[in-house]
């Protein structure tokens, strides 16, 4: 008994090893397919043409072919992970407000959680929902940081 007590003890005392947190990058575009980073390397805006992808800048917003948000307001909180981020969206003849909760999902890759998402999501039938299986919410988009790029560029 005194031997438990004491490695008990002991186990107390040993300073523990914190993992390190993830960082999310601001300063980087973020996009939905990562095989985007490339094609927006070679080709600019252009690439909108050549693949279905979403791409968020913290500067600016998340913007694809017929759809953008602006952010107008990207919050953060000392010694926390997360942001919050208010914004504006607009799809060909609709505007809506969103707020979208973001937090980073590995070393490279973030998880965007937007309350007009996951509000439509709940519309939904049971079966025309995503999987029950499915890693990521409805709602949530996985975005992959494109180390390579700052900004998109316009030829």
């Amino acid at each position: 008994m005194i031997r438990l007590a004491l490695v008990s003890l002991l186990a107390l005392t040993v300073p523990a090893f914190a993992q390190e947190d993830l960082k999310i990058d601001q300063t980087k575009i973020y996009v939905s397919d990562a095989k985007a980073c490339g094609v927006i390397e070679d080709k600019g805006i252009d690439a909108f043409m050549d693949l279905d992808f979403l791409a968020l800048d913290f500067s600016k917003g998340i913007q694809s072919m017929e759809f953008h948000c602006n952010f107008f307001d990207v919050k953060s909180r000392k010694g926390s992970t997360h942001l919050f981020i208010d914004a504006i969206c607009e799809l060909p003849g609709e505007i809506y407000p969103d707020i979208l909760a973001v937090t980073p999902y590995s070393e490279t890759e973030i998880q965007v959680a937007s309350s007009a998402d996951i509000m439509w999501a709940m519309n939904f039938e049971p079966e025309e929902a995503e999987s029950a299986d499915a890693i990521v919410p409805t709602g949530t988009t996985i975005y992959t940081r494109c180390d390579n790029l700052s900004e998109i560029t316009v030829d």
